[in-house]
C-alpha cells in the first residue's frame, strides 16, 4: 500500500511510504507482521512491527523519519502504548521521555531548540493534540496549577479552555462547552505523537497529487484535529445557512466554491463556479470564512498559499458536501 508521510492513502506516484504486510479487506484491518519503507529510498526502513488479528499494534517499535532519523522507540501491547517511550525531533534531537502504564508518567521533555523543559517529571510542559495544545506546569509528573488550551494556529495565544489542579489532583475545567468537574481532558502523551496510527484508519490523503512536485518537500495544508474533525467543523458552520433555504427547489444540482488558504492557514477569496442563489452563496462563503485556522501548506518548510474547493450536492431536498485540496501552483522561482 502507498501512503503519504502521515500514513494516509495516496496514489503511488506521490507516495512517501510503501507498506508491505497483510490486510483483511472484509473488515479493513491490518494483521500480522508489516514493514514500512521510504518509497524514494527503500533502504530506509521507517517502521517494522506486528498487528493482532483485530488490527491492533502489538510489538516493539522503532519508528523513523523519511530521512532515516529516529522518530520514536517503544512498545505497543494490543493497541496500547506500554512501558518506556522515547520521542525525537528530526535530527535525532530528544523531544520526550515518558512511561505508559496505568497512567502516563512524563519523565523528561525538550523544546525544539534543545532546551530541557521538564526534568525528572518537573517543569513546564506542552502537549500537542490535533490543532490545539495544552500547556502548564508539571510537578512529579502530574499537572499542577492552571493549564491552558490554545489553538496552534492562533498567534494571539487566546485561551480556549483551562483546567485547575491542586496537589496533582484535577479540580475543575471549563471552556466553550461549559464547566466540568468529572475528569481532566488533558492527554499528556499518547497516540497523538505517532502518525503511524493513521494507517489503521485507512483514510485517503487530502493533499493533491502532482508527480512533478515530488522533488520538493511538500507538506499540504491540514487540520491538526484530523479530517473527521474538519468535516464536523464544516457541518457546524454551514448548517445554519442551509436551514434557512428551501432545498427542494434545487432538486438535483451541484454547486462548487474554490478559494485559497493563505500562509497563515486562513481560508479566503472563495468564489462560486456555478449558477446558484447569489444571496445564499454569499452567506455560505461568509460562514466558511469562520472555519478554524489550518496548518498551511509548506514547501521545503516555507508556508505558501494553496487552494481548496468545496462542492455541495443537492438531491431531493437534502444536501451533502465534499472538500479537497487542489494541486499546488508553484511560483517559477521555486
Amino acid at each position: 500500500m502507498h501512503m503519504d508521510e502521515n500514513y494516509f492513502l495516496i496514489e503511488d506516484t506521490c507516495s512517501s511510504i510503501i507498506r508491505y504486510g497483510h490486510f483483511r479487506f472484509k473488515d479493513r484491518k491490518f494483521f500480522g507482521p508489516f514493514r514500512d519503507l521510504n518509497k524514494l529510498d527503500p533502504q530506509i526502513v521507517l517502521a517494522e512491527g506486528n498487528y493482532t488479528q483485530d488490527g491492533l499494534l502489538d510489538s516493539d517499535l522503532k519508528l523513523f523519519y523519511l530521512n532515516g532519523d529516529s522518530l520514536a522507540i517503544g512498545k505497543y501491547d494490543k493497541g496500547e502504548m506500554v512501558g518506556n517511550w522515547n520521542i525525537y525531533y528530526a535530527g535525532n534531537k530528544k523531544k520526550l521521555e515518558f512511561n505508559k502504564s496505568s497512567e502516563t508518567i512524563v519523565l523528561n521533555a525538550w523544546d525544539e531548540t534543545g532546551k530541557q523543559t521538564v526534568t525528572n517529571g518537573t517543569g513546564f510542559y506542552r502537549s500537542d493534540i490535533g490543532g490545539y495544545y495544552w500547556e502548564g506546569k508539571l510537578i512529579s509528573s502530574k499537572p499542577d496549577g492552571t493549564w491552558k488550551l490554545k489553538e496552534t494556529g492562533d498567534r494571539t495565544g487566546t485561551v480556549v479552555s483551562s483546567e485547575t489542579f491542586k496537589a496533582g489532583n484535577f479540580v475543575k475545567g471549563g471552556g466553550p462547552m461549559g464547566n466540568y468537574t468529572d475528569k481532566s481532558r488533558i492527554l499528556l502523551a499518547g497516540n497523538n505523537l505517532l502518525p503511524i496510527n493513521n494507517a489503521g484508519l485507512m483514510e485517503v490523503s487530502k493533499k493533491a497529487c502532482d508527480p512533478s512536485m515530488m522533488r520538493k518537500k511538500i507538506v499540504y495544508a491540514s487540520y491538526r484535529n484530523g479530517t473527521n474533525a474538519f468535516n464536523e467543523e464544516i457541518k457546524r458552520v454551514i448548517a445554519p445557512v442551509f436551514a434557512k433555504l428551501d432545498l427542494k427547489k434545487y432538486f438535483t444540482k451541484e454547486f462548487t466554491l474554490i478559494g485559497s488558504i493563505d500562509e497563515g492557514g486562513r481560508i479566503f477569496n472563495l468564489k462560486y463556479q456555478d449558477t446558484f442563489d447569489d444571496k445564499a452563496s454569499t452567506t455560505l462563503i461568509r460562514a466558511l470564512y469562520t472555519l478554524p485556522i489550518l496548518d498551511p501548506t509548506l514547501v521545503d518548510g516555507i508556508p505558501v498559499q494553496s487552494r481548496i474547493s468545496f462542492k455541495f450536492i443537492f438531491r431531493d431536498g437534502l444536501y451533502s458536501f465534499q472538500w479537497r485540496l487542489l494541486p499546488l501552483e508553484m511560483p517559477a522561482k521555486m
